[in-house]
């Protein structure tokens, strides 16, 4: 084969990478001057191009923005599988979920407050938060990084006590 064109080089490397990405050993291509070595997350550093390996994205600080936004496609996507479950369930098994209900009341009352919050944080952050986007899409105000992080701080605080007081309540 001819190993100078740059395609079964990739190939081979490939291939050594999945052969043996959990070992620290030194790999050398046949064909190549790379020498390359493996560190355990699969991390790859060429020493003949002297380019360091890159940090992994777990040592660095989330914001707290960044949080939030990923919290509210979370609570959405919890909302639209729970929602369609329940909805499901009651078409394809013919079921009174009331009644389902009632006997979960009956026989755990233990977890109530806890499947209240459960269901509440979800319904409650998402509905505020897509309270602040409004907010942000018609003002256009707020959207610097220091009005972003409070209103984030907010959001999570204000969406755990209405979350909290809603589990506590009872019917």
């Amino acid at each position: 084969r001819n190993l100078d064109h740059p395609a079964p080089r990739m190939l081979a490397r490939t291939a050594v990478r999945r052969l043996r990405p959990h070992t620290g050993a030194l790999v050398s291509v046949r064909g190549t001057k790379e020498v390359e070595t493996f560190s355990p997350n699969g991390q790859i550093r060429e020493f003949t191009k002297g380019r360091p390996i890159s940090p992994h994205v777990n040592i660095y600080k989330f914001p707290v923005a960044a949080l939030s936004s990923i919290t509210n496609r979370v609570t959405g996507c919890l909302l639209s599988v729970g929602c369609f479950g329940i909805g499901a369930a009651a078409m394809a098994i013919d079921c009174n979920i009331p009644i389902i209900f009632d006997a979960v009341k009956t026989s755990a009352p233990a977890l109530i407050p806890v499947a209240k919050l459960c269901i509440a944080f979800p319904l409650t952050y998402h509905y505020l938060a897509g309270v602040r986007h409004l907010v942000w899409d018609h003002t256009l105000k707020g959207l610097d990084i220091k009005s972003m992080e409070a209103s984030s701080y907010v959001l999570f605080g204000s969406s755990t006590v209405i979350s909290l007081g809603l589990a506590a309540i009872s019917f």
